[in-house]
């Protein structure tokens, strides 16, 4: 596992954002679902805590795909 985390800074012509690179991750199988394994300080540094919820949505953009994962219900401490 990589633990220094690169940080890259992309400019886009709506916005500015920063990219930290976690490495690479192992795709695993369970059944008919696959697993990746995100590490514990990206999920803090987006405030996802152990029991919350995330949005898992395929981003197409021009030649670019990827997955963008979003924490939904912060604040809500009952689910």
């Amino acid at each position: 596992m990589q633990k220094i985390a690169s940080h890259k800074k992309k400019q886009n012509s709506d916005s500015e954002f920063i990219e930290t690179d976690f490495g690479e991750r192992t795709i695993s199988q369970q059944n008919f679902s696959r697993i990746i394994a995100i590490p514990r300080q990206a999920l803090a540094n987006c405030g996802i805590e152990q029991k919350s919820k995330v949005n898992v949505t395929l981003v197409q953009s021009n030649n670019e795909r990827f997955i963008k994962i979003s924490p939904i219900g912060r604040g809500d401490k009952d689910e």
